[in-house]
C-alpha cells in the first residue's frame, strides 16, 4: 500500500522548507564567492533542511496565519545553520573543481 494511491499529498507542505528556498536564493545573491554549481546548492539546501525544524501544513492557507513566535525561531535557526552549512560546504565541496 502506498500512501501516494489512496490520498491526495499535494496539499501537504513544509513552510520551514519554503523559507529556505528563499533565504539560499537571497544568499546567493549576496555571496558571489560561494559555489553556484547545482552539487554545492543542493548540499547547502540539505544541510540547512536537516539543521532546521519542519513546519507541515496541510492547507495553502497555513501561511496567512503564522505564528509568528515559531517563524522566529525558524528564523534563527535559518540563519546558523546558513552560516555554518555555507562554511563547510565551502571547506568540503562534492565536486573536483
Amino acid at each position: 500500500m502506498s500512501l501516494y494511491d489512496f490520498y491526495n499529498l499535494d496539499n501537504l507542505r513544509n513552510r520551514s522548507a519554503e523559507i529556505v528556498y528563499g533565504r539560499i536564493e537571497r544568499f546567493l545573491e549576496q555571496h558571489e564567492d560561494f559555489c553556484h554549481c547545482e552539487q554545492c546548492v543542493l548540499d547547502l539546501l540539505a544541510y540547512v533542511l536537516n539543521h532546521v525544524t519542519p513546519m507541515y501544513g496541510t492547507s495553502l492557507l497555513d501561511p496567512l496565519s503564522p505564528n509568528p513566535d515559531r517563524e522566529k525561531k525558524i528564523d534563527v535557526e535559518i540563519d546558523l545553520a546558513l552560516k555554518a552549512g555555507s562554511k563547510r560546504v565551502a571547506a568540503h565541496p562534492n565536486h573536483d573543481s
